[in-house]
């Protein structure tokens, strides 16, 4: 009596091998897997690695310029080159900082009011920072009014210039000269918040001294940058 033999059906040994080919390329090789803990990696790096201010234009605008010197101290030195020279370090801090960095002006030229709101409106920026410096008003005593100053108008740059204004005064250690409602040039455009600051006194001996003093200059682009920043950051937390 001849044994019988049993033929296994040709589909579904096919069915068979395509289910063990298909669990096999299920499991990620060696080399799949490490190429995916790269890409991880690099995700997280790239996280890690962005810059606070990433994507934010800023605009930078230094008062006055050319034949428009604004004050003029003791030794000479004119607001106007002060002006451009704190501006000039603010922008290199938040360019730093991942910022796109707009400057109405970065030289010596003359800009009126109307080209800088121009400037202003077509940039179309997250927030735009007037610097200044002032003189005593007739009748003040110019030996002591003295401070940090902001301006704002429209009630979305209230905040900001507030969060400028203290967080210099406390950081600085300078005196406050407050922070005011102003229907300015540069108070003005609604397309974002844009503060005017007077960040000293020309006409104070001795804050004529620490506003022309460069080292103090730079600090004080530092804690300036660092305190945008910071507005910003908390805003978008916010938001």
């Amino acid at each position: 009596m001849q044994a019988s033999v049993y033929i296994f059906p040709v589909k579904k040994l096919l069915l068979l091998i395509c289910s063990m080919g298909f669990l096999v390329s299920s499991y990620p090789t060696v080399a799949q897997q490490k190429n995916q803990g790269n890409l991880v990696q690099l995700s997280q790096n790239k996280v890690k690695n962005k810059k606070p201010l990433s994507g934010t234009k800023i605009i930078i605008n230094p008062g006055h310029g050319g034949e428009e010197t604004g004050a003029v101290g003791a030794t000479g030195y004119f607001a106007k080159d002060a002006n451009l020279q704190v501006s000039k370090l603010l922008a290199e801090e938040l360019r730093q900082n991942g910022a796109i960095v707009v400057m109405t002006r970065d030289d010596d030229r003359y800009l009126s009011l109307g080209d800088r709101q121009a400037i202003i409106k077509q940039e179309e920026p997250t927030i735009a920072i007037t610097i200044h410096y002032t003189l005593a008003a007739d009748g003040e005593d110019a030996e002591k009014v003295q401070g940090i100053r902001a301006f704002w108008y429209h009630p979305q740059s209230q905040g900001l210039a507030v969060f400028i204004h203290n967080s210099l005064t406390r950081k600085l250690g300078r005196a406050s000269g407050g922070v005011f409602w102003n229907n300015l040039a540069l108070t003005r455009p609604d397309i974002s918040p844009s503060v005017v600051l007077e960040l000293g006194f020309f006409s104070n001996p001795q804050e004529f001294e620490w506003i022309t003093n460069t080292q103090e200059q730079r600090k004080l682009a530092t804690v300036l940058a660092q305190s945008i920043t910071e507005w910003l950051q908390k805003t978008q937390k916010s938001q």
